[in-house]
């Protein structure tokens, strides 16, 4: 759910780096563990209190001298989310929010633009559009599993009403690719699946995103799911890992993430970030659904649909679990779902959050949250607007007319 309506050069990016803190008589050296244009996740000796404002720099690479760096201009009024232990004791993860955007001078540019990871093992691909790397399992601790990410500016990237990526012909000069079809990571041993960033180590400093691993609680749930699954995936095992996964292998992917998450659900029922991702999942999976219908067209937009209608009741069901962001993400999809499925009760229930939401918090127009409202706002007044076009007798796909 985190990328719904969020644009590509402003992803997460899974990068370590090195970077200092300041708050009140405190100055430290720290590791960053991944980056966005508006946060980032780093490793403190020290456990901050949520919405402690502290001032960060970023070391960069000198260009001038190799294996030197130099520091950006600091940057002010940035915010901690919310902290968890490291699983290195002594060690703590913070998740922080820049307070503004951030500016070419305090050096992030050069970390967004630089390499998804530079102390991951590099798989070299034959697909142009594609650039991957090695990772390790973090529910069975699996190595050398392969992982695919699409290289920036690869394809042309149309969203699709419910927020969705689909991937159409490339930049001159490279490979086509539906990055939908190689969009979630399988692990080979346990057949953990998920989108690879957060769920795969990747570098020696990576941590899980979320309080997950190591879980007794869910290696026990998950060994039965596996159990339920093998047949299926030993049939379809052969290059399931490979550049280009067959139909049915995708299918099966999404299939291993819906049960994948549901698990996580299960075993933590009040992590809202879990929720928003099997919704995401299932959404996705309707997407793949509608493009590749196999032999009857009918029989795929009716799985399209059914995938649709459950990620609806995801998100409405637990709807109290999700934060602040999470929620005005889901807010968005489940008004795309229910004008595309004319349920008015639905639209008009979130409608009126949004309304609530944007009286009652009044958030800081610079601040994260503050952005997120006003891009959900803009797409929904969109959507809404539309209405009459993007219902589902109206439309052959999922991609607005």
């Amino acid at each position: 759910m985190y990328e719904i309506s969020r644009k590509q050069g402003k992803e997460r990016r899974k990068i370590v780096f090195p970077a200092r803190l300041h708050v009140r008589d405190i100055t430290e050296d720290v590791v960053g563990l991944d980056i966005a244009q508006m946060g980032c996740r780093i490793k403190s000796r020290y456990r901050l209190n949520i919405l402690s404002k502290l001032i960060l720099e970023f070391y960069i690479p000198s260009k001038k001298e190799e294996g030197k760096y130099i520091v950006g201009d600091p940057m002010g009024n940035v915010i901690v989310r919310w902290t968890k232990p490291s699983k290195q004791e002594g060690y703590f993860i913070l998740g922080l929010e820049f307070g503004a955007e951030p500016r070419e001078n305090h050096g992030i540019t050069e970390l967004l633009g630089g390499r998804r990871c530079d102390t991951a093992e590099k798989l070299k691909c034959q697909n142009s559009s594609l650039m991957g790397h090695y990772a390790e399992c973090f529910a069975c601790g699996q190595k050398s599993i392969r992982q695919y990410s699409l290289k920036n500016r690869a394809v042309h990237i149309q969203n699709n009403i419910f927020g969705i990526p689909t991937y159409s012909e490339p930049v001159p000069g490279l490979d086509p690719i539906d990055y939908n079809l190689l969009y979630l990571t399988i692990c080979p041993n346990c057949h953990f699946t998920a989108p690879g960033d957060e769920f795969f180590k990747i570098s020696k400093e990576d941590e899980p995103y979320h309080h997950t691993f190591p879980s007794a609680k869910f290696s026990e749930k998950w060994s039965e799911v596996q159990a339920e699954l093998s047949e299926k995936y030993e049939k379809l095992k052969d290059n399931i890992d490979g550049e280009e996964r067959s139909i049915d292998q995708a299918l099966l992917s999404y299939e291993l993430a819906t049960r994948t998450f549901e698990t996580l659900c299960e075993v933590n029922p009040t992590n809202g970030a879990f929720v928003g991702l099997l919704a995401m999942i299932r959404t996705r999976h309707s997407q793949v659904c509608i493009t590749y219908p196999g032999d009857s067209p009918e029989k795929g937009k009716e799985r399209a649909y059914e995938l649709l209608l459950e990620a609806q009741k995801d998100l409405d069901e637990n709807f109290e679990k999700l934060d602040e962001l999470q929620s005005l993400l889901a807010t968005q999809l489940l008004i795309a779902i229910s004008i595309y499925f004319k349920d008015i009760d639905i639209t008009g229930k979130y409608m009126k959050y949004l309304d609530r939401f944007d009286s009652r918090e009044k958030p800081d127009e610079d601040s994260q949250i503050g952005k997120t409202l006003l891009q959900v706002r803009t797409n929904v007044e969109e959507l809404y607007k539309k209405r009459h076009e993007y219902h589902k007798d109206q439309l052959k796909t999922f991609l607005p007319l």
